[in-house]
C-alpha cells in the first residue's frame, strides 16, 4: 500500500518538528602524545563532523587526555 500524500506530509511535518540536539559544550579526545595530538584530535573530529571543517583548536573548548608513553625521553 502507499502512502497518500496527506500521510507523508503529515509525517514530513513530525520529522521537521522534531528537536535539534543541544549544541555541543565541549569536545574530548584521548590521544597518545606526541607534539601534533591536538591536530590530530581536531582531524578526526572533522572527519566524523563535516559541518565543523574551517574551524581550529581554539574555536572548541577541548578536554583532552594525552596519553604519555613511560619513560619520557
Amino acid at each position: 500500500m502507499k502512502p497518500s500524500a496527506s500521510r507523508i506530509e503529515r509525517m514530513l511535518a513530525k520529522v521537521e518538528a522534531a528537536p535539534v540536539p543541544p549544541p555541543r559544550k565541549c569536545l574530548q579526545a584521548i590521544v597518545h602524545g606526541d607534539d601534533e595530538a591536538e591536530a590530530k584530535a581536531l582531524a578526526e573530529h572533522v572527519a566524523r563532523h563535516p559541518e565543523d571543517v574551517g574551524l581550529t583548536v581554539e574555536d572548541f573548548n577541548w578536554i583532552l587526555h594525552v596519553i604519555v608513553p613511560w619513560p619520557v625521553d
